[in-house]
């Protein structure tokens, strides 16, 4: 495995260095940003290690900076600064497409470096690195040229460990660019694209439901619907037929990008559950889904934004926060789902505040459908359960 790190305290980064190769990984160590991006386009590193405070710059930067890179690789991020601030950090990369897998505090031990560095590897074992397309590779591409694939994400009753659903999630299978996520591809789309991709999601949720991969007992499955989506009238009657043909169970998320229209996701959900679908409200708690959005919405799914879930096994502003959404949720008679969940920890701290799902990288990264129907199948031995 190869590094690449960047810290402008040359004795930390020395010291990085030496704890890395001690443990087997070949270390490049920068001290500047110039250096740094040196470093990326000629090692195509397998991992990043960014500290937050470099002089005149930031960490912040260098995410904007390997995002130009097309950087896909796991990222660690290091400083001295509270667990919050890292934290802030790392969904901040997050959210602009990176793969930040773990933080590391100063000052940390030899173990401490294992521990965050086993936390990416493990996970980055299941999905190989890949890199950003070219800006050519487009939404409306893909689509034409019959690029897209659909990955599902399981869902997690925390009450009784058993698969429950999946989240049917959009990615481009690029011929030179490799698989291509949807932070990549849905900010440039447009209109017409993003609808074909609800209508071909529901089709391939439909693919999965057909497989009966319990036995009778059927899954729930979970897409996402644009706003220009649910401005078409003939949508529902299209979706609830796909249904019908498979017995699918289908959720209808709307996303935070819909917030600008309330009135026509109120309209749209309120339809919808009129024809027997499921609305979910995704991405609680990131600051954009609103109590008024709540309040005139038929919703029976809240879902906990990563933002508050990650975490929260540790942090009693989080947990705070994440209490007070599942009962909100509860009190609306509603389920609550947890996104992102990665660490058993978080897992445990779910089940035990009545979280009713869950959903992230402890239990499963999204996978293909045939990887996804052997999961189900042969479930990990990995679901925690609360005390309750």
């Amino acid at each position: 495995m190869k590094a690449v790190l960047i810290d402008d305290d040359p004795e930390v980064c020395h010291l990085l260095q030496v704890q890395l190769q001690h443990i087997g990984v070949e270390a490049r160590a920068v001290t500047t940003i110039s250096d740094m991006l040196d470093a990326v386009r000629r090692e195509n590193p397998d991992i990043v290690f960014v500290d937050l405070s470099l002089g005149d710059a930031d960490g912040i930067d260098v995410f904007h900076m390997l995002r130009d890179l097309r950087f896909m690789g796991p990222i660690i991020i290091v400083s001295g600064h509270p667990e919050m601030v890292l934290r802030h950090a790392k969904d901040i990369a997050l959210r602009m497409g990176l793969d930040a897998k773990a933080t590391l505090r100063k000052p940390f031990k030899l173990q401490d470096l294992r521990r965050v560095l086993n936390e990416a590897t493990n996970v980055t074992s299941t999905i190989a690195r890949v890199n950003k397309p070219s800006p050519d590779a487009t939404l409306r591409e893909a689509l034409q040229k019959d690029w897209i694939n659909f990955w599902f994400q399981p869902q997690v009753d925390l009450k009784t460990g058993l698969i429950v659903g999946a989240e049917c999630l959009a990615r481009i299978r690029h011929p030179s660019d490799g698989l291509v996520f949807p932070g990549q591809f849905l900010p440039t789309a447009d209109d017409d694209d993003l609808h074909e991709l609800t209508i071909r999601a529901a089709d391939a949720a439909a693919k999965a439901a057909s497989l009966d991969l319990r036995d009778g007992v059927p899954l729930r499955f979970s897409i996402n619907v644009s706003t220009h989506s649910m401005k078409q009238p003939g949508l529902i009657f299209q979706l609830k037929r796909m249904c019908a043909v498979s017995a699918l169970d289908l959720t209808l998320e709307i996303t935070e990008s819909d917030r600008g229209d309330s009135s026509v996701c109120r309209a749209f959900a309120t339809r919808a559950v009129l024809h027997g679908f499921k609305i979910s409200i995704d991405d609680f708690g990131s600051g954009y889904a609103t109590f008024e959005r709540l309040r005139h919405t038929p919703f029976s799914e809240l879902k906990l934004d990563r933002s508050v879930v990650n975490g929260c096994s540790g942090d009693r502003a989080l947990r705070n926060i994440c209490v007070a959404t599942i009962q909100l949720a509860h009190g609306f008679n509603a389920h609550a789902v947890a996104e992102g969940v990665e660490t058993p920890e978080d897992a445990a701290t779910l089940a035990e505040i009545g979280c009713d799902v869950a959903q992230g990288y402890f239990y499963a990264p999204a996978l293909p459908l045939d990887e996804f129907a052997a999961y189900v199948r042969f479930p990990k031995k990995i679901l925690p359960r609360g005390n309750s």
